[in-house]
């Protein structure tokens, strides 16, 4: 499977237009451009992607789709909702991501990311039925998605001077483990925490999730060639069918 690089202009004010008309407001955006991609080109759409809307040129959206030509082919589609060509103001560009990858390869790479941990519900039992939590001092206790700064230096072995950066980029590595390997200097470029609306999952509704959301920049090595494309198609970490996780590549720093 080759992987396609797209490229599509978003109209942010139809985007605001479109998710309020939806309830799919946020703090990222990431619902409502996950919403309106499915209903413009159905499973064609990209994912994962990333939402680029603070430069100077006009926001675009950068994804990897598996089919170009059913992208296109949905693109060439009236939209159903006349908001949707709002949104999308042009049809999709692409290019091809290379076939094959090279174990040993460097790359630049720069990923929007949601660095959450998770834990079932015997964790979060166990987690919840403590005396600080149980006294309400440790509200991210009882939550099943934590801040994986915060559970790092938590638990049991966990180091409480540990730094964020250095977290994430623990985080990040374990994620990329199998597929890639990070040389040292990963750097945290931004940092904000987000509210973000989610499927629920079963319920009725809609839910409402907190939580970080960090660019992270760096250089990696590939270390098996499928495992890196299939990393690369399904996004790293969670939340990849919002926004989350695209592994932008770019060439790499010098050294190595």
């Amino acid at each position: 499977m080759t992987l396609h690089l797209v490229r599509l202009p978003i109209d942010l004010q139809a985007l605001a237009t479109f998710a309020v008309a939806n309830g799919a407001s946020d703090d990222d955006g990431g619902y409502a451009l996950h919403l309106a991609l499915r209903r413009r080109f159905g499973e064609a759409g990209p994912q994962p992607f990333r939402l680029f809307a603070d430069g100077p040129e006009p926001a675009y959206l950068l994804g990897y789709a598996s089919d170009p030509v059913a992208l296109t082919e949905m693109a060439d589609i009236p939209a159903v909702e006349p908001i949707l060509d709002a949104v999308f103001t042009a049809a999709p560009q692409w290019r091809a991501m290379p076939a094959t990858w090279r174990a040993g390869a460097r790359y630049g790479f720069s990923v929007r990311t949601r660095p959450v941990v998770r834990f079932g519900a015997r964790r979060k039992a166990e987690r919840a039925d403590t005396d600080a939590a149980k006294a309400g001092e440790n509200w991210w206790a009882r939550a099943g998605e934590v801040d994986a700064w915060i559970a790092a230096r938590t638990r049991p072995d966990g180091d409480p001077d540990l730094t964020r950066d250095a977290a994430y980029a623990a985080w990040l590595a374990t994620r990329l483990s199998g597929s890639a390997t990070l040389e040292a200097g990963v750097e945290l470029v931004q940092f904000r925490r987000v509210r973000a609306r989610r499927s629920a999952h079963g319920r009725p509704g809609r839910s409402r999730v907190d939580g970080p959301e960090a660019l992270l920049t760096g250089t990696l090595i590939v270390a098996d060639a499928q495992a890196f494309a299939h990393l690369l198609a399904r996004g790293v970490g969670r939340h990849a069918a919002f926004g989350y996780g695209m592994l932008l590549l770019s060439p790499p720093a010098r050294g190595g």
